[in-house]
């Protein structure tokens, strides 16, 4: 092994961005790799795809974490594999890179459970790229509609939003807000009365990680700014205007907004081992993968459990970021010749909007709450967990004007996709 440990760590989410923390003081020279060049602040993406925050306040750049840490090399690359045996990690436009120690966080990416045509005419919202494709596409289908309101009757103002955790709830809150209410002034002759959100949930609840009476104000939360919630229905087909439910009923809507779960990076099937549903990687009590000391494996591409209540932790933001701090520690304890320690995850706590003045807390003494209170307890925590100082400002004045003037100030198109041929369908 060479004098000073060379560290891989592969992902700059949640799990990165922990055992980066970790790592910044440690005598180890750090390898960071991603396929992006930011760190995405996933709970806030569905305010970028309905406008009301931009891309660089949920988008941190990397590089920005380098400075001041001589010791850490940044690659934007995609990993393609993982060579156990010459400890090595493959990327997709460069040489492998050795290691001495690896963390794996790549995360996970959209699992449409095979559903036909979900992958094909679904919108998921997991990356940034997700986020400003939904946006675009509401924004020009609105265009659209402005330009033949006989659009209304193909189902073009009626938004389906499939499933029902948080990010399904938060987005169809934000959905509302926008469409029902804000819209109105910026197309006086389109029918936005004749806007629907619909939120399909195949469970009989929304929420379910909350307590009941958590999931109960949620859903009149949501059927109180018009939100159609219909729970023990799911889909069973998507096309390009239309989304078919297991009933048989057909849902014309040129929206179909998927949040119905999340499937491993498929760089797990590279590390051998038997993955567990979603294709995650089961790991040891420290983190670290079966046979392998040298390698940890955090955040949602694997199976963690919770050294204290021997219970599986939920695939959290707050859950990948404490694991990948932990990874980080346990790495400085190999090179000092300590035992590794298992991973005690800290529960701060659940939390979900609804919308302006609606919100639900979960706290970790069993306690709970709703309403407004919540809602600025929401706020305030997001606004302290996101990256940099300048996506703080940007965040607070944002809300801030919304809150005052309850309007977006991001309703405007600028992407590749403007070259579109003229008279293209609304659908990208």
């Amino acid at each position: 092994m060479a004098e000073t440990a060379h560290v891989v760590i592969l992902g700059l989410g949640f799990a990165g961005q922990g055992a980066l923390e970790a790592l910044k003081d440690a005598p180890v020279q750090v390898t960071l790799v991603d396929k992006n060049d930011y760190h995405t602040f996933q709970p806030l993406l569905y305010q970028v795809a309905t406008d009301e925050l931009a891309r660089t306040t949920v988008g941190f750049p990397v590089r920005d974490m380098l400075h001041h840490h001589p010791t850490m090399v940044f690659h934007q690359t995609s990993v393609t594999g993982v060579d156990l045996a010459n400890k090595q990690v493959a990327l997709k436009d460069m040489a492998p890179v050795s290691y001495d120690y690896l963390i794996v966080g790549l995360g996970a990416q959209a699992n449409f459970f095979g559903l036909p045509g979900a992958a094909e005419h679904g919108f998921p919202l997991y990356t940034m790229e997700d986020a400003d494709r939904l946006k675009n596409h509401v924004l020009r289908l609105l265009e659209a509609v402005d330009k033949d309101p006989g659009l209304v009757d193909d189902g073009a103002l009626t938004f389906v939003v499939i499933g029902g955790g948080p990010t399904g709830v938060e987005l169809s809150g934000a959905m509302a807000e926008l469409l029902l209410m804000e819209l109105k002034e910026d197309y006086p002759n389109l029918p936005v009365e004749r806007a629907q959100i619909i939120l399909l949930n195949h469970g009989s609840s929304l929420l379910e990680m909350f307590k009941p009476k958590l999931r109960d104000y949620a859903k009149k939360a949501l059927e109180h700014r018009d939100v159609i919630v219909r729970l023990g229905e799911g889909a069973t087909e998507i096309d390009p205007h239309s989304v078919t439910l297991s009933s048989g009923e057909v849902i014309k809507t040129h929206t179909p907004i998927w949040t119905a779960g999340v499937h491993a990076n498929l760089v797990a099937q590279t590390l051998g081992v038997t993955l567990a549903k979603g294709g995650r990687v089961p790991v040891e009590p420290d983190l670290s993968l079966a046979g392998h000391p040298e390698v940890f494996v955090v955040g949602d591409i694997a199976v963690m459990t919770d050294a204290k209540t021997k219970k599986q932790l939920p695939q959290l933001g707050s859950t990948a970021l404490q694991a990948g701090s932990q990874a980080g520690k346990n790495i400085v304890r190999l090179i000092n010749h300590e035992k590794t320690e298992p991973f005690k995850y800290v529960d701060k706590g659940s939390m979900a909007t609804i919308g302006r003045g609606a919100a639900v807390a979960e706290l970790p003494t069993g306690q709970t709450m709703t309403g407004h209170f919540a809602w600025m307890a929401w706020l305030g925590v997001h606004l302290a967990l996101l990256s940099g100082e300048q996506a703080k400002s940007s965040a607070a004045v944002d809300w801030g004007w919304n809150i005052l003037t309850q309007k977006r100030g991001k309703r405007i198109v600028v992407s590749d996709e403007d070259r579109e041929a003229e008279g293209e369908t609304p659908r990208e």
